[in-house]
C-alpha cells in the first residue's frame, strides 16, 4: 500500500456551527515548506490568509514573496475533492510563479505562464507521492471551464499537469527528460511583446503553448477572416487580437486606437529539422 505523507494530517479543514469551513494557516505553511522542500530550496516564502482574495495569488510585496490564499476557497475544494492534494496542488501552483519569475510583473497576461505553473505542480506532487487522480483533483473542481482573461480554459490546464506529473514519472528512468521535436503540423510561430513563452499555430488552426519538454496544449484558435487589412484573428476566451498581412499582432481598443502587441510568421522547414 502506498504510504501517505504523515504531513496531510495536518490539512484538516475546521467547522464552526453556523460558519463556512476554513482552512487554517498553520496547514498551508506546512503544505508549502513540503513542496519547496521537494523543490531542493528554502522556504522563503510568506503564507498568509486573505479572506479578499477568490481563491490563490503570488505576488511580491517590499522583500517578501509572499503567497496568499482565501481558506474557505481551499476549504471548499478539499470538502468537493475529498483529498487532501488538492490544497497542496492549489499551492503548488502559486509556488512555481514566484520560483518562475512571473511574480516581477504581476499585470502581464501570459497563458504560457499558467500552463508552465500547472505543470509544475503536477511534477512536485508526484515527487510527493500523490497519484495522478489527486494531482488533478483540484483543477477538475475549481478551474474555469472556459477560461478567464489571465487563465486558459480547464481542459488545458488538466493537460498541463497531467503533462507535469507523467514528466516527474518518467525521470527516474534513463533519457527520461528528452527534449522533444516539435510536432509535424506546426504552421506558425507567435510572439507577444513582454511574453518569454513562444506560441505556435497548429494544422487545425489552434493556438498552442509548446516549450520543447511536454506535449502542445490547445488553448485558443487562429481564424481567418476577409478583411483585406486584418486578414487573421487570434482568439482565447476574453483576448481578441488581429493580425495584418505582414504578420503583426495588434490589440484592437473600443476607440478605434490599434496597439501592436507581437509577431506572428510561418513555421520554417528548418526549426521543423532542428536547425
Amino acid at each position: 500500500m502506498r504510504h501517505v505523507l504523515t504531513f496531510l494530517l495536518l490539512l484538516r479543514v475546521c467547522t464552526v456551527a453556523g460558519q463556512a469551513p476554513v482552512f487554517s494557516e498553520a496547514a498551508a505553511k506546512e503544505a508549502v515548506y513540503r513542496v519547496v522542500q521537494h523543490s531542493g530550496l528554502l522556504p522563503t516564502f510568506t503564507v498568509r490568509e486573505d479572506a479578499r482574495l477568490h481563491s490563490a495569488n503570488a505576488y511580491i510585496k517590499g522583500h517578501e514573496r509572499v503567497i496568499a490564499y482565501n481558506p474557505e476557497f481551499l476549504a471548499r475544494v478539499l470538502d468537493s475533492t475529498r483529498t487532501d492534494w488538492s490544497a497542496v496542488s492549489v499551492l503548488a501552483h502559486e509556488i512555481a510563479h514566484h520560483l518562475l519569475g512571473h511574480t516581477l510583473d504581476p499585470d502581464a497576461v501570459r497563458p504560457g505562464d499558467e500552463l508552465a505553473c500547472d505543470r509544475y505542480s503536477g511534477f512536485i506532487l508526484q515527487r510527493m507521492g500523490a497519484t495522478l487522480a489527486e494531482s488533478l483533483a483540484a483543477m477538475e473542481v475549481a478551474g474555469h471551464p472556459h477560461g478567464t482573461r489571465s487563465h486558459p480554459p480547464r481542459h488545458a490546464r488538466l493537460v498541463a499537469i497531467r503533462q507535469g506529473w507523467e514528466e516527474a514519472a518518467r525521470v527516474p528512468a534513463p533519457g527520461g527528460r528528452l527534449e522533444l521535436s516539435p510536432p509535424s503540423d506546426l504552421t506558425y510561430v507567435v510572439h507577444f511583446a513582454g511574453d518569454p513563452n513562444t506560441y505556435y499555430i497548429n494544422a487545425q488552426q489552434e493556438l498552442v503553448w509548446f516549450d520543447h519538454y511536454a506535449a502542445p496544449i490547445a488553448f485558443g484558435r487562429m481564424e481567418t477572416r476577409s478583411d483585406r487589412q486584418y486578414p487573421m484573428d487570434l482568439t482565447w476566451q476574453e483576448q481578441h487580437y488581429r493580425v495584418d498581412g505582414v504578420g503583426t499582432i495588434w490589440s484592437v481598443g473600443a476607440n478605434g486606437l490599434d496597439r501592436e502587441v507581437g509577431r506572428l510568421r510561418p513555421f520554417t522547414s528548418s526549426e521543423r529539422n532542428g536547425r
